[in-house]
């Protein structure tokens, strides 16, 4: 006659409870995985081991940073994030996008959308010490 396991679909150490027997010796857990890399689930490491990932959308990489070109205004609607990836892994620092001057209410494109609101004209600030180098 089958066991009365395998006809219930009962595990093994149910059927000898009932019966008030021991219970059969449990399978031996799986050996633990082996680490790939030294920094395998290191999430506080402040530096970038690996290969630079390629660029989802434009930017800088000579910099550190992976920042996406500017695009036509679209209403102030979009925001895209910086990434700093000098970190593992790569942390926003910051939003770009479209903002309107809160001084003389026309579009500009804005490197931090949280902390810059006055266009340049409004700042005083001259183009030339805007651009990049």
């Amino acid at each position: 006659m089958a066991d009365r396991a395998e006809v219930t679909g009962e595990p093994a150490w149910l059927v000898a409870y009932r019966r008030g027997e021991v219970a059969p010796p449990a399978a031996t857990a799986p050996p633990a995985q082996p680490q790939a890399a030294a920094g395998q689930g290191d999430r506080g490491s402040d530096t970038h081991t690996g290969p630079v990932p390629p660029a989802r959308r434009g930017g800088r990489w000579d910099t550190g940073f992976q920042e996406p070109e500017p695009w036509p205004f679209d209403g102030c609607k979009r925001r895209e994030p910086v990434l700093d990836l000098d970190r593992n892994p790569p942390r926003v620092v910051r939003s770009v996008g479209w903002r309107i001057c809160i001084r003389c209410s026309s579009p500009f494109w804005s490197v931090d959308t949280v902390r810059v609101r006055l266009c340049n004209s409004c700042k005083g600030v001259s183009d030339i010490q805007t651009r990049r180098a």
